[in-house]
């Protein structure tokens, strides 16, 4: 697959952010989104605020997109407020963020003068600036959706084919603007599912697609793109055929034979090797979170927990794998590259295992016994090299004595003899480029 060429900006000090036009009433509810600002082009629904830099790349560049926050008001449940919010760079340092009220019938951006639809509204800021802080602000460009951003139209769903932590995993037919037709994995994020969709759930969500589409491997699954224009929200993944390891490994425990499972240690590291060259932590590696495809490549997937970076501190309480967890992750919530290598470990032996760790043991006592360094037995199908080198070098209750994935791919490529094509991957992430599809308002166009 052709990998699009990045037109980013150089690095330099990120946009800073604010947001202007106080509303002058009592609340900032949001009636449901004007038609003409669905079908303008530069409408990006649920794109966080975080992605919006990447997107504007000249002074008066702009996007509208969703903004949602949950407050309380006397009542036992929280009130969902939902705004317009036209993100626009003033200068190359400066994104503003300002909300678009719609009250009474009328659009507007400040009290003063207010608009019978949202066309003339934003007709009108398009040839007249608006003042913020005394700086005239100009609407000039309107950017598309880029080319990770797709509507629902674009998305036909075929079929059921699992279910994630957020709603149900669906094998689909996308569409592309250039016409190109392909099979995908659709991860759906739907209010019928009974989860409470909360702005905080849904930055979560967005934040493992925004950690996925910077990376290209054969080991890792691709990510193709999201539909955020409306709920139910999607993340589009290349489709793997074939499913989850640990069920692949349970129902071909005793056919499985020992190149084939060096083969899937060997394929897991890889991945995991560029994961870390890229500052990826992954932070749930396990054989749930890997698929299998009938081409024989193990994928990881799965990037929930993972965060970008080389270490980092857990602050609050969350639902973790602790059969996977390294001590360090338990005792202090402390997740770091040598974490990641304590849990490829624990994958390692249930390649070999064919069943989780830990098996039949309450989460209580498991926290206690791997905090104590008492750990699994290696089964006795495990080669002794391998074991000795998961056993010394991986489970190491110190992080510091763990060996990394570069030593980990050295003495795998070494027994099996295998090595992953130089031109199999690009070696740095990529990032996309914004789409270019003209809008069907002849005043905007994209950037």
């Amino acid at each position: 697959m052709a990998t699009p060429k990045s037109t980013s900006r150089p690095k330099s000090k990120p946009p800073s952010e604010s947001t202007s036009i106080k509303d002058p009433g009592d609340s900032t509810a949001q009636k449901a989104v004007d038609v003409w600002l669905f079908r303008s082009g530069f409408y990006h629904g649920y794109l966080p605020r975080e992605d919006v830099a990447a997107l504007l790349k000249r002074k008066g560049d702009f996007l509208v997109r969703l903004s949602e926050s949950l407050t309380m008001n006397g009542g036992e449940k929280p009130i969902r407020r939902t705004s317009n919010v036209i993100s626009v760079l003033i200068d190359t340092n400066q994104i503003r963020n300002i909300v678009v009220y719609h009250r009474g019938g009328k659009w507007y951006l400040e009290e003063s003068l207010k608009f019978d639809s949202a066309a003339l509204l934003f007709a009108h800021y398009m040839n007249k600036p608006l003042l913020l802080d005394k700086i005239p602000v100009l609407l000039q460009r309107g950017v598309n959706l880029c080319r990770w951003e797709f509507f629902h139209r674009n998305v036909k769903i075929m079929k059921t084919v699992g279910r994630g932590a957020y709603g149900e995993v669906k094998m689909a037919e996308l569409h592309k603007r250039n016409g190109e037709t392909s099979i995908v994995a659709v991860k759906t994020l739907s209010q019928e599912t009974g989860l409470t969709i909360s702005p905080k759930l849904i930055k979560e969500i967005l934040k493992e697609a925004r950690i996925m589409r910077r990376l290209r491997h054969p080991n890792i699954v691709t990510f193709v793109g999201v539909v955020l224009v409306d709920h139910p929200l999607y993340i589009i993944l290349e489709y793997v055929q074939g499913g989850a390891l640990d069920s692949y490994l349970r129902k071909n425990k005793h056919k499985i034979k020992e190149d084939e499972r060096l083969q899937l240690a060997l394929g897991v590291a890889w991945g995991m090797e560029y994961l870390h060259k890229v500052n990826v932590l992954h932070r749930d590696i396990a054989a749930r979170n890997c698929l299998y495809d009938r081409r024989f490549t193990v994928k990881i997937s799965d990037f929930g927990l993972s965060r970008k970076g080389t270490t980092y501190k857990m602050k609050t309480m969350q639902k973790m794998p602790i059969k996977y967890m390294a001590p360090e992750s338990l005792s202090q919530f402390l997740f770091s590259q040598k974490s990641d290598v304590y849990s490829y470990g624990i994958l390692i032996y249930e390649l070999y295992s064919c069943k989780e760790p830990y098996h039949g043991i309450a989460n209580v006592e498991i926290r206690s016994m791997i905090v104590g360094g008492k750990l699994n037995k290696m089964p006795d199908n495990v080669p002794p090299d391998l074991s000795a080198f998961v056993i010394d070098k991986m489970w190491c209750k110190n992080p510091a004595a763990r060996t990394d994935f570069h030593e980990i791919v050295q003495f795998l490529e070494k027994k099996t003899g295998r090595k992953l094509q130089k031109d199999a991957f690009d070696d740095l992430p990529t990032i996309t480029a914004v789409g270019a599809l003209t809008t069907s308002f002849p005043f905007f166009c994209a950037a």
